[in-house]
Protein backbone atom coordinates (compact mmCIF):
# COMPACT_ATOMS: atom_id res chain seq x y z
CA UNK A 1 0.00 0.00 0.00
CA UNK A 2 1.52 3.18 -1.43
CA UNK A 3 2.16 6.20 1.42
CA UNK A 4 -0.25 8.90 1.60
CA UNK A 5 0.88 11.76 -0.54
CA UNK A 6 1.73 15.09 0.86
CA UNK A 7 -1.33 17.90 0.96
CA UNK A 8 -1.26 19.30 -2.29
CA UNK A 9 -4.22 21.11 -2.31
CA UNK A 10 -4.24 24.87 -2.93
CA UNK A 11 -0.75 25.02 -4.29
CA UNK A 12 -0.34 26.91 -7.40
CA UNK A 13 1.60 25.48 -10.37
CA UNK A 14 1.41 27.54 -13.27
CA UNK A 15 -2.12 28.39 -14.23
CA UNK A 16 -3.34 25.41 -11.86
CA UNK A 17 -4.76 25.33 -8.52
CA UNK A 18 -4.69 22.63 -6.76
CA UNK A 19 -8.57 21.70 -5.81
CA UNK A 20 -8.40 17.61 -4.49
CA UNK A 21 -6.91 14.74 -4.65
CA UNK A 22 -8.02 11.87 -6.82
CA UNK A 23 -9.15 8.51 -5.95
CA UNK A 24 -6.32 7.56 -9.08
CA UNK A 25 -2.70 6.38 -8.59
CA UNK A 26 -0.18 6.09 -11.29
CA UNK A 27 1.94 2.74 -11.56
CA UNK A 28 4.65 3.97 -9.84
CA UNK A 29 2.30 4.68 -6.85
CA UNK A 30 1.99 8.67 -7.50
CA UNK A 31 -1.57 10.34 -6.36
CA UNK A 32 -3.16 12.31 -9.27
CA UNK A 33 -4.56 15.57 -8.29
CA UNK A 34 -7.71 17.10 -9.91
CA UNK A 35 -6.46 21.24 -10.90
CA UNK A 36 -8.46 24.36 -12.00
CA UNK A 37 -6.77 26.09 -14.66
CA UNK A 38 -7.29 29.90 -14.81
CA UNK A 39 -10.18 29.56 -17.70
CA UNK A 40 -12.50 27.36 -15.15
CA UNK A 41 -11.46 24.10 -16.91
CA UNK A 42 -10.43 20.97 -14.31
CA UNK A 43 -7.74 18.78 -15.56
CA UNK A 44 -7.01 15.44 -13.78
CA UNK A 45 -2.61 15.65 -13.34
CA UNK A 46 -0.41 13.00 -11.83
CA UNK A 47 1.41 14.59 -9.08
CA UNK A 48 5.19 13.88 -9.83
CA UNK A 49 3.94 16.34 -13.25
CA UNK A 50 3.67 18.91 -10.80
CA UNK A 51 6.41 21.08 -9.67
CA UNK A 52 8.12 24.86 -9.57
CA UNK A 53 11.64 23.57 -11.21
CA UNK A 54 11.03 24.84 -15.05
CA UNK A 55 14.85 22.97 -15.17
CA UNK A 56 14.04 19.62 -14.72
CA UNK A 57 14.41 17.40 -17.54
CA UNK A 58 10.64 15.38 -16.63
CA UNK A 59 8.23 16.86 -18.53
CA UNK A 60 5.83 19.26 -16.31
CA UNK A 61 2.09 20.04 -16.79
CA UNK A 62 1.52 24.06 -15.68
CA UNK A 63 -2.08 24.16 -17.74
CA UNK A 64 -5.11 22.76 -18.62
CA UNK A 65 -4.91 20.92 -22.61
CA UNK A 66 -6.60 23.89 -24.55
CA UNK A 67 -4.51 26.45 -22.30
CA UNK A 68 -1.56 24.13 -22.88
CA UNK A 69 -2.15 24.10 -26.54
CA UNK A 70 -2.90 28.00 -26.44
CA UNK A 71 0.42 28.09 -24.98
CA UNK A 72 2.49 26.23 -27.22
CA UNK A 73 0.72 27.94 -30.40
CA UNK A 74 2.12 31.20 -28.97
CA UNK A 75 5.49 30.05 -28.08
CA UNK A 76 5.66 28.67 -31.92
CA UNK A 77 4.66 32.23 -32.99
CA UNK A 78 6.71 34.16 -31.25
CA UNK A 79 9.69 32.01 -32.75
CA UNK A 80 8.46 31.94 -36.41
CA UNK A 81 8.20 36.47 -35.70
CA UNK A 82 11.92 36.45 -33.95
CA UNK A 83 13.07 33.97 -37.06
CA UNK A 84 11.28 36.24 -39.96
CA UNK A 85 12.80 39.55 -38.32
CA UNK A 86 16.34 37.63 -38.24
CA UNK A 87 15.71 36.52 -41.97
CA UNK A 88 14.40 39.82 -42.96
CA UNK A 89 17.77 41.75 -41.24
CA UNK A 90 20.15 39.32 -43.17
CA UNK A 91 18.29 40.21 -46.71
CA UNK A 92 18.91 43.99 -45.98
CA UNK A 93 22.34 43.34 -45.01
CA UNK A 94 22.63 41.25 -48.37
CA UNK A 95 21.06 43.74 -50.28
CA UNK A 96 23.39 46.68 -49.20
CA UNK A 97 26.56 45.18 -50.34
CA UNK A 98 24.85 44.09 -53.56
CA UNK A 99 23.82 47.84 -54.48
CA UNK A 100 25.44 48.83 -58.18
CA UNK A 101 25.71 44.99 -58.82
CA UNK A 102 22.17 44.22 -59.26
CA UNK A 103 19.12 45.64 -60.94
CA UNK A 104 17.67 48.36 -59.13
CA UNK A 105 14.22 46.58 -59.77
CA UNK A 106 15.33 43.59 -57.58
CA UNK A 107 16.32 45.80 -54.55
CA UNK A 108 13.14 47.19 -54.81
CA UNK A 109 11.19 43.94 -54.40
CA UNK A 110 9.95 41.97 -51.06
CA UNK A 111 12.92 40.94 -48.35
CA UNK A 112 11.57 37.49 -47.59
CA UNK A 113 8.44 35.26 -48.74
CA UNK A 114 6.85 35.89 -45.52
CA UNK A 115 7.01 39.99 -46.89
CA UNK A 116 6.20 39.11 -50.31
CA UNK A 117 3.00 37.18 -49.23
CA UNK A 118 2.00 40.03 -46.77
CA UNK A 119 2.92 42.85 -49.56
CA UNK A 120 0.75 40.14 -52.13
CA UNK A 121 3.24 39.66 -54.21
CA UNK A 122 4.91 36.78 -55.89
CA UNK A 123 8.79 37.38 -56.05
CA UNK A 124 11.22 38.26 -53.61
CA UNK A 125 15.00 39.21 -53.51
CA UNK A 126 17.04 38.03 -50.08
CA UNK A 127 20.30 38.70 -51.65
CA UNK A 128 21.46 35.33 -51.76
CA UNK A 129 22.64 32.78 -54.13
CA UNK A 130 20.59 29.54 -54.77
CA UNK A 131 22.06 25.88 -54.81
CA UNK A 132 23.48 26.59 -58.32
CA UNK A 133 25.26 29.74 -57.85
CA UNK A 134 23.16 32.17 -59.06
CA UNK A 135 21.84 35.23 -58.01
CA UNK A 136 18.56 36.06 -58.81
CA UNK A 137 15.00 36.64 -57.37
CA UNK A 138 12.63 33.99 -56.03
CA UNK A 139 9.27 33.18 -55.75
CA UNK A 140 7.03 32.61 -53.04
CA UNK A 141 6.70 29.05 -53.94
CA UNK A 142 10.05 28.38 -54.00
CA UNK A 143 12.66 27.88 -57.00
CA UNK A 144 14.92 30.87 -58.34
CA UNK A 145 13.84 32.59 -61.52
CA UNK A 146 17.75 31.90 -63.12
CA UNK A 147 17.13 27.87 -62.55
CA UNK A 148 13.90 28.55 -63.95
CA UNK A 149 14.95 30.34 -67.24
CA UNK A 150 12.87 33.58 -66.51
CA UNK A 151 15.59 35.56 -65.44
CA UNK A 152 19.40 36.19 -65.77
CA UNK A 153 21.45 35.82 -63.15
CA UNK A 154 23.34 39.07 -62.11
Amino acid sequence: MPSKPKNRVGEVYGKLTVVRISERRTKSGNAFWWCRCDCGREREVPGDKLSHNTSRKKPVVSACLQCSRELQIESVTIKNDRDEVRRREEAQCNRRQLQGQVPDSWLRLPLTDAHARELGQVLFFRGTRCLRNHLAPYRINGGCLACAGQKPSA
